[in-house]
């Protein structure tokens, strides 16, 4: 009863002030992936309140659904009576950019946007003689040029291009022709420029240049709301996953975690710290996965997250787990992490009922069936997949050779690598190359490589001695002859080969991990991994806490792994997680990178 009169209120109230001149409530239709946490922080007012306006809305309601807000027009009016028709009420330019009331048709919408008049510094111009020409104050200059900290102290440089005056301007956006034509990407709170290029791997220029009618953009100034234009559509993949997956922290969130790894503590007991790690991988890999697991949970800590943790130590081969099943110590569990042992993976999944998050590759989890388990290394037959997906969208006319070793899996794989190129209308003629008496001459290569166009190289073995043959007759090649080497992997193989060598050559591969060295999240993960250890991360300390800052953060939004593996990808320090689901099985992470040797041995990300 009192929540119909509490809507009944609310009608009320907003028939009422419609008959005013100015609304004190309007409609907003909420965006796709917002919350009314979001929209509530962009109206300064509590997420509560925005719930009282809205009972029988959710946290997290559906797009397109329909709220009452506000009317942001009157936020920070002078006046708490409604202004009268000369009044000009303040508004807030970020509410008023992205909320407006829905119309029928919200294919074709007004956007307002801000340009600026610019002023060139010139010789004996002062500060106080800039402001008073275009009649403005200090503090608008400094507002208007945050990056010229020199304003500040009156000092200017000759040649300075400041702004000077903003220009409000609205402009007409037609969402469907934009979205015939791009991939787009629709701006939520907390984002940044960087995030953007970092996960769909463009750069800051290419966005700048899609959307000119943003050129706030080039100060790295986003709004939400704004629809930006990504790539133009003839460039996206369509076997990528382009939905970004937005963190989102439910309040007053609370995670069980239970993490299963094999420490063997009652074996080391009366051993060294040298004995046990020294020539033990397995100690260094488990003792580095949980310090990089650790720094993650303190990491969802800090944010407001209640984690409580427990880690049970499965002993050699896993033989403590039973016990700690048939002991109910995960009944209260809400995610497993472990354990290290693919046999293991599934005993657990049976014992629980909760998701069992597998933490690194093994060659038996494509066997895995139950529904629990989460895989969180990509498959290595996708890593072929991945990489003539990748050629065949960027293949220009180039010359195709195929490098086996006559061994079975290497023949069935450039089977697969010639059939999936051979899809691509234009590619007809590939060579295949296989040693004759235990090697593959140099000729066999420059005979057919041609000095006029690009010459591709792919390399179907993981034998030493092939990789190595066909490597340095690449090497060995005339300069103009233009050369890429691409493998659907990295193996062990390519370690044996110098760097240098394989910067000559372009070397190109798929991979499941990529560090980009300037990102704030690898710089802040090394800073507090060295602060806290002592020493900078190995992979599967990076490992560790990847997967479970991920896992984490995906459960903090209060709804199960499954819903948000729908919501799209997500990408952490070197690690990215593309989950998708069989329809009677388990969840595989589908998320690789393509990563090119450049001349300075730095690695590049091409997909």
């Amino acid at each position: 009863m009192k929540k119909l009169q509490f809507l009944l209120l609310v009608c009320i109230l907003t028939f009422t002030v419609s008959c005013g001149q100015q609304k004190r409530y309007v409609s907003y239709k909420v965006q796709e992936g917002e919350t009314m946490r979001d929209i509530a922080d962009r109206l300064d007012m509590k997420t509560k309140d925005l719930l009282r306006l809205n009972p029988d809305v959710s946290r997290r309601p559906e797009a397109n659904t329909v709220i009452v807000i506000p009317n942001p027009k009157l936020k920070n009016s002078t006046s708490t009576s409604t202004p009268s028709s000369e009044e000009e009420p303040t508004t807030i330019e970020t509410i008023e950019d992205s909320i407006s009331e829905p119309e029928e048709n919200d294919t074709v919408y007004q956007q307002t946007i801000i340009e600026y008049e610019t002023h060139e510094v010139q010789k004996g111009e002062t500060v106080y003689r800039i402001t008073k020409q275009y009649g403005i104050t200090k503090d608008d200059l400094l507002k208007y040029n945050p990056e010229y900290t020199n304003i500040e102290s009156n000092n200017l440089s000759i040649g300075q291009v400041l702004k000077v005056k903003e220009i409000k301007k609205t402009i007409t956006i037609d969402k469907e022709e934009v979205l015939a034509k791009f991939l787009t990407h629709t701006v939520k709170s907390k984002e940044t420029m960087y995030s953007l290029t970092r996960f769909y791997n463009v750069s800051k220029e290419d966005i700048l240049r899609l959307n000119p009618e943003y050129p706030d953009l080039a100060d790295n100034k986003l709004s939400i709301g704004q629809l930006l234009k990504i790539k133009p559509i003839e460039e996206v993949n369509e076997a990528e996953n382009y939905t970004f997956y937005k963190d989102f922290i439910e309040e007053d969130t609370s995670i069980n975690l239970a993490i299963l790894l094999p420490f063997r503590a009652d074996e080391y007991v009366e051993k060294s710290s040298k004995d046990i790690f020294e020539k033990n991988q397995l100690a260094n890999m488990v003792t580095d996965f949980y310090m990089g697991a650790e720094i993650a949970i303190d990491s969802i800590k800090k944010q407001g997250v209640n984690v409580h943790v427990n880690v049970f130590d499965t002993g050699n081969r896993g033989n403590n787990i039973e016990a700690i099943l048939n002991e109910n110590k995960l009944e209260n569990t809400d995610v497993v992490i472990g354990p290290f042992y693919s046999d293991k993976a599934e005993v657990v999944a049976k014992g629980v009922n909760v998701p069992v998050i597998f933490p690194h590759y093994s060659n038996n989890q494509e066997k895995f069936s139950s529904s629990k388990l989460v895989k969180t290394a990509p498959e290595k037959t996708r890593y072929v997949d991945y990489l003539t997906s990748y050629l065949k969208d960027s293949y220009k006319d180039q010359e195709i050779f195929v490098v086996g070793d006559d061994k079975s899996e290497s023949n069935r794989l450039v089977s697969k690598v010639v059939s999936e190129l051979k899809q691509h209308d234009s590619i007809n003629n590939i060579h295949i190359l296989k040693p004759e008496k235990g090697y593959i001459k140099r000729e066999r290569f420059s005979k057919k490589m041609s000095s006029k166009r690009h010459n591709w190289v792919i390399i179907a073995s993981e034998e030493n001695v092939v990789v190595a043959d066909a490597l340095n007759s690449m090497i060995g090649l005339p300069d103009e002859v233009n050369v890429q080497v691409f493998s659907p992997n990295k193996g062990s193989a390519y370690y044996r080969i110098d760097n240098n060598k394989l910067a000559n050559i372009n070397f190109t591969y798929v991979s499941d991990t990529y560090t980009d060295e300037e990102a704030i999240e690898t710089k802040t993960f090394t800073e507090k991994y060295l602060q806290a250890n002592n020493t900078i991360p190995s992979d599967y300390a990076i490992k560790g806490f990847d997967i479970t800052y991920d896992i984490l953060m995906r459960l903090a939004s209060g709804e199960d792994l499954d819903t948000t593996f729908k919501k799209g990808a997500s990408l952490r320090v070197e690690n990215k997680f593309d989950y998708r689901k069989k329809v009677f099985g388990s969840s595989s992470n589908n998320g690789l990178f393509v990563v090119k040797y450049n001349k300075d041995l730095s690695l590049s990300r091409l997909r």
